[in-house]
């Protein structure tokens, strides 16, 4: 095959024939890095993290406080809920049924 003539296994090749290499050099500069702006950027982090920490500090605070102040403090419906899982108490109150029946079949003959 002549230059000319354009095979279908040539297209690589004859894109690369006729162009000579050319290589580019740019000149480096060095790009002086502003130390600044990432201490001013890692201190607007910190400080954001900090508020943020305040805020849910805050937050939580308020909610205990609000929480307390509404919660029943001698509800007795409450008391006896706790009171009555104690066991010598039930077992108390148990043996009291049973004798205050027993005085009851006494009566009743």
């Amino acid at each position: 095959m002549s230059a000319g003539v354009a095979g279908p296994g040539n297209a690589l090749s004859e894109l690369t024939e006729g162009q000579p290499e050319t290589t580019t050099t740019t000149p480096t500069t060095a790009t002086a890095t502003k130390e600044g702006s990432t201490t001013n950027s890692q201190l607007v982090i910190l400080l954001a993290g900090v508020a943020a920490v305040l805020v849910l500090i805050g937050i939580g605070f308020v909610i205990v406080r609000d929480a307390r102040k509404f919660a029943p403090e001698g509800d007795p419906e409450l008391v006896q809920a706790t009171v009555a899982h104690d066991v010598a108490v039930r077992e108390r109150k148990r043996r009291a049924k049973a004798k205050a029946a027993r005085q009851q079949r006494k009566r009743n003959r």
